[in-house]
């Protein structure tokens, strides 16, 4: 099928099958057609996954005047992300069974689905512009019609506010593009081929930060990121999880999109390494200490997304200081791997807090809920050992790849020598940043589903349907497709990505395809531990093998028989109960609880500078204690300010509404007057 086809495809799939559930309403059977429109869909990826990969797959619609000519032309990585909005897509048409709201969750879903499929094809220009837009709408959608209450419009607004700020964005940058690439005449055009532009724009750099916001804001970009911990913990799981998995690798192919016909310079790479370790931190900051089950999961995005902008900084750095080094090639592939591998976990951990009942919100009224959802207990722990980087699933890997590239040096020269130094100073907040998120996984998972249960008997926690469980297996495919089957996967990815690779050099042993043509990455003169049937080595902080998430892999599996094996020679011997904090089984009691929140308080007063920590002494009978309060920065530095700055603008442009023509035409003559002077001083 031609591009055209698939675009008249989600077209007619998004409009037909929302108007057929419409009608069929009155007989009950909307919901019915949703799924099967939503399943439809979810093929129609799959089946469009080999035209998005096929060379010169592009297509162009010419406009009647003054209208642009509107290009297709797949987005960089749209294959990978094809299948990937398949394979969620089809989890949540299928993940929803039984839910009390299915078909108000269903309704949000299938224009996303239609709007994803063309965004595939938006090419480079203006219909990129107008797809994204779309996708920003039906996300806005999405939120307010799955939910009601005060809360979820408040947030919608934010969502909306910022996804039209961006969109404005966005559209500046590509006209600005077009005005940079245009032919003579007035007539707008979208047909931007990389050929026809010159190997680095002078405005390239200014182009990409006004694109970088514009997707930033779907993408969990600092500081713009603000609505995804307001919106996530508001929606239902599955919606979550596609705002979470799904939509922040679409926005970095739309920056990618941009990347490769500008071709910033090296600003571009210095500012996505500052923002991106900056959000890992903060996401990892505000994670650890967030009280709601969901709001953990949201604020892990935000440190997930921290450490893919970072190495896509990285790759940007590396290819311009070192273009021969691999560095760049393992940064680009880690975001890559790290993506994929957080769009089918953190879809697991969200669609997981559907059965949690009425006290899901808060992590110190669970407990102990593996006994009461295994199903949910089961797949929440493969997406917390995925975003943990427990190997060999996608995690390990990504994470591997990204802290590699910084180790790699970048050359001789005094330059390549201070930039590597820089990179590593980088490296310490990144590792930082992935050190708290460990500590939120394990937070999130054993105060919900481990430990003694705090539920009261009476509560709505019930376990999930075996056709939730079944469809959680799809999404499930993503972290190990990123994992146990990087052997397969990264040459994949190193083809697809060839166009933004500087290096012709693997990053990895493919030991389990080709093991007589592997080489060793780097020569050290011998093997710590030799790659089967190959003359590589294992587990070396310079070089990447296939074997390295299955060596660890064995190692994890022989400590858990060793330890195994200790607990059974010993279990003839009587027990010793200590306190629960020490790692022993104890009756849960108020006085001996180990919370959620004391968990944390040991990283709450070392980052107690960040958090602003207020603490305050609470008296209650023969008790006390000390309640602490923390201060959220992002919003009361940044958002704050920015509302009080709008507030204060709108109170002295309302001045300006007196209802008088002869003001409004003053005004406008004005406008015009100063943009010609501006256009003639240009």
């Amino acid at each position: 099928m031609s591009p055209w086809g698939w675009v008249i495809f989600w077209i007619a799939l998004g409009a037909g099958g929302l108007s057929a559930a419409g009608l069929a309403e009155r007989r009950g059977r909307a919901t019915g057609w949703l799924v099967a429109a939503l399943l439809v869909g979810a093929g129609g990826f799959f089946l469009m996954t080999p035209a998005l990969g096929t060379p010169g797959t592009d297509a162009t619609l010419a406009l009647p005047a003054p209208w642009p000519t509107l290009a297709l032309r797949p987005l960089p990585l749209a294959p990978l992300w094809s299948t990937a909005a398949g394979l969620l897509f089809a989890a949540a048409a299928l993940g929803t069974a039984g839910q009390r709201r299915r078909r108000q969750i269903l309704y949000a879903l299938l224009p996303l689905e239609a709007g994803v499929g063309i965004y595939l094809w938006s090419g480079d220009g203006f219909l990129l512009v107008m797809a994204w837009e779309f996708v920003s709408a039906v996300t806005y959608l999405g939120l307010v019609t799955s939910r009601r209450g005060r809360s979820v419009w408040q947030t919608g607004w934010v969502l909306l506010a910022l996804s039209e700020a961006g969109g404005m964005m966005l559209l500046l940058a590509v006209a600005w593009l077009s005005a940079l690439t245009a032919p003579t005449g007035l007539r707008l055009h979208d047909a931007f081929v990389t050929a026809h532009l010159p190997h680095r724009l002078a405005d390239g750099t200014v182009i990409m930060v006004l694109g970088l916001v514009a997707f930033g804001v779907k993408a969990g970009l600092f500081p713009v990121m603000i609505w995804m911990p307001l919106a996530e913990p508001e929606a239902p799981g599955v919606v979550a999880g596609m705002f979470s998995g799904l939509l922040p690798p679409l926005a970095v192919s739309g920056i990618l999109a941009l990347d490769r016909l500008t071709h910033p310079g090296m600003g571009w790479g210095i500012t996505l390494v500052v923002l991106g370790v900056l959000g890992a931190l903060t996401g990892a900051l505000y994670s650890v200490m967030a009280r709601r089950a969901k709001a953990v999961l949201a604020y892990s995005t935000l440190e997930v997304l921290g450490l893919v902008f970072a190495a896509l900084g990285i790759w940007q750095i590396a290819s311009r200081v070192s273009p021969g080094s691999i560095a760049g090639t393992l940064a680009l592939d880690g975001a890559v791997v790290l993506l994929a591998m957080h769009a089918g976990a953190k879809f697991l951990a969200f669609a997981a807090t559907d059965g949690l009942g009425r006290y899901g919100q808060t992590l110190d009224r669970l407990g102990g809920l593996l006994r009461r959802t295994p199903r949910a207990g089961r797949w929440a722990l493969v997406a917390v050992l995925a975003l943990a980087g427990f190997p060999p699933l996608g995690g390990y890997v990504g994470e591997w790849l990204l802290l590699e590239s910084l180790l790699k040096p970048l050359g001789p020269t005094a330059g390549q020598e201070a930039a590597h130094l820089a990179l590593l100073a980088a490296g310490g907040g990144l590792a930082l940043a992935v050190g708290l998120g460990v500590a939120s996984y394990l937070r999130w998972y054993g105060f919900i589903y481990l430990g003694p249960e705090h539920v009261p008997p009476d509560d709505a926690v019930h376990d999930l349907p075996p056709a939730w469980a079944w469809a959680m297996g799809l999404a499930a495919i993503l972290p190990v497709l990123t994992g146990p089957a990087v052997p397969w996967f990264l040459p994949w990815l190193n083809r697809t990505l060839r166009p933004f690779l500087t290096t012709p050099a693997t990053v990895f042993a493919p030991t389990f395809t080709h093991p007589q043509a592997v080489q060793p990455l780097v020569d050290i003169g011998a093997n710590l531990v030799p790659a089967p049937g190959t003359v590589g080595t294992i587990l070396f902080p310079q070089g990447f093998s296939v074997g390295d998430p299955y060596v660890l892999t064995v190692v994890a599996g022989i400590l858990v028989l060793l330890v195994g094996g200790v607990r059974a020679r010993n279990r003839r011997h009587p027990v010793r109960f200590v306190a629960p904090w020490t790692g022993g089984a104890e009756s849960y009691r108020p006085r001996t609880s180990f919370s959620a929140e004391g968990f944390v308080h040991p990283i709450r007063l070392a980052f107690a500078a960040f958090y602003g920590l207020e603490r305050e002494r609470v008296e209650r009978a023969d008790t006390h204690f000390y309640r602490h309060t923390i201060v959220w920065r992002v919003e009361e530095h940044i958002y704050l300010p920015l509302l009080a700055a709008a507030r204060w603008i709108g109170a002295h442009v309302r001045r300006v509404q007196s209802g008088q023509v002869g003001t409004y035409l003053l005004l406008v003559v004005g406008g015009i007057l100063a943009a010609l002077a501006v256009a003639f001083l240009r």
